[in-house]
């Protein structure tokens, strides 16, 4: 028997009050189930309970009683020194995913939760409503992938504050990023081609209006807009030469998934590279090689359809040529063109009076006219000699002489 002193709750005291007027045959058994929404048998069971133990009987019997699944205080003491010691400001989740990885601690994200909560450790933030119009996710890997920049404070040093250009599969969540010290031209064209060196060409890509992407300031006039011209950037120039189609969207809230892959590396990855103390961008892209293989591991997710949509890479001379910087240069009487305040000698004579000079992401030239490379050298140190001789001399005057003159 259990103690005579037992604590009811309402619903207790109603359903005792109910099985007592089954007991007495007042109400039918199917009426009570019906009555507290519970089946017959477990009617017959509370009956029986009332019968062998009194009103005591229709308490739960676990009640009072230490769960067998609390956790040892021995073992959360250890929990909460291990977060104060070498994760301390890690979420829950990303906790415990290290307790299991590099302490062999098996226990449920929620457990881990309540007890740094209970510490002082956690502060749980209210649910934000959910979008309730909701895209649906592409049914292939390689058929859409959403691109864009995250600004952020990533590592402790002055190299630390500097962009990841993260990349993320719709279909899959994989992810492929990589850090650069600014968003620009250069790092989206040497981000896309290391992307489609690992992965193959894309059919789309999705990104928001940065001027890397869309060239926001140039005005079209109604003619043009009518005939479907874009003012291009030189990103956009080659992604159309790719065939990759390129997608603006209008509002963060449109490329959601790559936003909110985000706010998961600014607080794993940050941590991790602060915890093992990387303060260079050369290390922290080796870092972020190792860290993107346990991230894609954990979060990718299988896709409605496996056929893989991505073209097959081409090689690196050809790629190169497409993701580069391509500008219009006039060609002089003598055969020179002027680019980013450098002087080239084409070596070989032409009729054309245009050149496109081509700025690839490794720092080289290239100068071509109606797409064949023409030799050329750089001759920019004869200009600037050139126009050394061409200085008058400067003659120096002493001051006492000034004297002597004017007396």
């Amino acid at each position: 028997m259990r103690k005579d002193t037992i604590t009811m709750s309402i619903k207790d005291l109603k359903r005792l009050h109910i099985t007592k007027k089954a007991n007495e045959k007042l109400i039918t058994q199917a009426e009570a189930a019906h009555i507290l929404a519970i089946s017959e048998r477990q009617l017959r069971r509370i009956l029986q309970n009332i019968r062998d133990e009194g009103d005591i009987g229709v308490v739960h019997k676990s009640r009072g009683r230490t769960s067998n699944r609390k956790l040892e205080p021995e073992l959360i003491n250890n929990i909460v020194t291990i977060y104060k010691t070498d994760f301390l400001g890690y979420k829950p989740t990303f906790f415990t995913e290290k307790l299991a990885e590099e302490h062999h601690v098996s226990i449920s994200k929620e457990s881990v939760r309540q007890i740094l909560i209970q510490h002082n450790l956690w502060t749980p933030k209210k649910k934000r409503k959910k979008h309730r119009t909701k895209r649906e996710r592409k049914h292939h890997p390689g058929e859409l992938i959403q691109l864009d920049g995250s600004v952020h404070q990533w590592f402790l040093s002055p190299e630390g504050y500097c962009v990841l250009m993260l990349y993320i599969d719709d279909a899959t969540n994989t992810v492929f990023a990589r850090f650069y010290t600014y968003e620009g031209t250069i790092p989206a064209f040497d981000s896309l081609r290391r992307y489609i060196t690992k992965y193959g060409i894309p059919l789309a890509l999705y990104a928001d209006r940065h001027v890397t992407y869309k060239n926001n300031n140039k005005t079209l006039s109604i003619e043009e807009q009518l005939a479907g011209i874009v003012a291009n950037t030189q990103f956009s120039r080659a992604l159309s030469e790719l065939s990759i189609q390129l997608i603006f969207a209008y509002s963060p809230q449109a490329k959601g998934r790559v936003e909110r892959s985000f706010n998961t590396f600014q607080d794993r990855l940050a941590k991790e590279l602060h915890r093992h103390k990387i303060t260079t961008l050369k290390d922290a892209n080796s870092f972020l090689e190792k860290h993107l293989k346990t991230h894609n591991k954990r979060f990718s997710i299988k896709p409605t359809n496996n056929t893989d949509l991505h073209r097959p890479a081409l090689p690196c001379y050809t790629l190169n040529n497409f993701l580069c910087i391509k500008t219009t240069r006039s060609i002089a009487n003598d055969f020179t063109i002027r680019h980013n305040n450098h002087l080239f000698q084409l070596k070989k004579s032409t009729i054309q009076k245009k050149a496109i000079v081509e700025d690839h992401v490794n720092g080289s030239i290239v100068i071509r006219i109606n797409n064949i490379s023409i030799p050329f050298k750089d001759i920019t140190y004869m200009l600037q000699s050139k126009a050394k001789r061409k200085l008058p001399q400067t003659i120096h005057i002493d001051p006492i002489s000034l004297k002597e003159i004017a007396s």
